[in-house]
């Protein structure tokens, strides 16, 4: 009887062992980081040995896909993870991002003379990023056959992962896949996302359902830094009233802070909102002759007057990235190279902030070891990469 009880804990025991639950999971977050790295090191080192979990395995590589996106699948016998690459050089990579006009978040599309239906919400007036739209609906077969893929080994707990432009993607690939239809794919599959500095994709609809479904109930995770400006990318401003009483009591009561700067954003976009729009939906336009050059003839719904977009998941807040002190023999250096270091009152010189540090993905990956993990971050061999400065 012992034994048959033994036996029966130990199954349940590897049961539970792996299973997605609901809230932030200090696990999933550090290999799911470290997953984001993986293009990153792939491409500086011509391996990524040195950043994926060893438990974890590469089920799939997709083709360069859509405009230069790629993603991954690994999975380690009871959970399978879907990761997107973020922007890269590439030119259409940055015209993705600028493709920024919202379409309607339930609708049909055109690529080369075939519609495409697609869900990305049930609220009527929710809107998305056409550019993250277009992707997802061009890959939604890959990312199906992969799902299917991942449940013929038997696994139905997936995480969707991804940084920056991927954590977009991966934001919209879980909304894409939770309101296909029934009998599209299995009802046991269960999805958990964790976006690293993302843009937003989204208008305040689609944010509000997308937030009261996944994020609420801790299924869905944004993960950024506030010094990183990517993720206060398109547009977002205050809509209402700019200045009320409940607010003003609340300024001079310390109880909400007054930013000028945020307050001067959203004053001068609320001033030129319809000019803006204008101009976003005309400039996108011709994105989208672009877009066809690179995909063949694309056909969008017709564009949402609405550029105001929410950011999506439950916040997580990391500590903004320290840049290293790198000093540099400033010996034959001429004035134009001398203008990227800085100069200390010891008189020696060194490196100055890039532009993009605080949106690096290593850094996250550090700065996720740092805040939630301090045993890992004190075994880390590198704090930064040199490529990153």
């Amino acid at each position: 009887m012992k034994i048959i009880i033994s036996l029966l804990l130990g199954m349940l025991t590897l049961l539970s062992f792996g299973q997605l639950k609901t809230g932030f999971d200090i696990e999933e977050a550090k290999y799911t980081i470290a997953m984001c790295n993986s293009f990153n090191f792939l491409e500086q080192y011509g391996s990524n040995e040195d950043i994926i979990p060893e438990e974890f395995n590469l089920l799939f590589t997709s083709d360069i896909l859509s405009m230069d996106n790629k993603f991954e699948v690994y999975e380690n016998g009871t959970v399978g993870v879907i990761n997107y690459r973020g922007s890269t050089a590439n030119v259409f990579s940055w015209v993705e991002n600028c493709y920024s006009a919202m379409i309607p978040a339930k609708g049909k599309l055109k690529v080369n003379d075939a519609f495409h239906s697609y869900a990305f919400s049930e609220d009527k007036k929710a809107a998305v990023h056409a550019g993250y739209a277009l992707t997802i609906v061009i890959l939604s077969d890959k990312i199906k056959q992969q799902v299917l893929a991942l449940n013929n080994k038997g696994i139905y707990d997936i995480i969707i992962t991804g940084h920056s432009q991927g954590g977009a993607l991966a934001t919209m690939t879980r909304a894409y896949l939770e309101n296909l239809p029934i009998g599209g794919l299995s009802v046991k599959n269960k999805y958990k996302t964790y976006a690293y500095a993302q843009p937003m994709c989204g208008n305040l609809e689609f944010s509000e359902e997308y937030n009261k479904k996944f994020s609420k109930n801790g299924t869905s995770y944004f993960i950024t830094n506030p010094k990183d400006p990517v993720p206060y990318l398109p547009f977002n401003y205050e809509e209402g009233k700019l200045v009320t009483k409940k607010k003003v009591a609340g300024w001079l009561l310390g109880e909400s802070e007054f930013s000028l700067r945020q307050f001067g954003k959203n004053a001068f976009i609320r001033s030129f909102e319809k000019l803006l729009t204008k101009y976003v939906k005309g400039s996108n336009s011709l994105i989208n002759k672009l877009v066809s050059l690179k995909l063949g003839k694309v056909e969008m719904p017709e564009y949402v007057a609405d550029i105001n977009y929410y950011p999506t998941g439950a916040k997580k807040e990391i500590t903004a990235f320290k840049y290293p002190r790198v000093e540099v023999d400033v010996t034959g250096l001429n004035e134009n190279e001398l203008s990227d270091l800085v100069q200390e009152e010891n008189g020696k010189w060194y490196r100055k902030e890039t532009k993009f540090f605080q949106h690096k993905p290593y850094n996250y990956y550090v700065y996720v070891l740092k805040e939630w993990d301090r045993t890992a971050y004190k075994k880390l061999n590198n704090t930064y990469l040199l490529t990153d400065l």
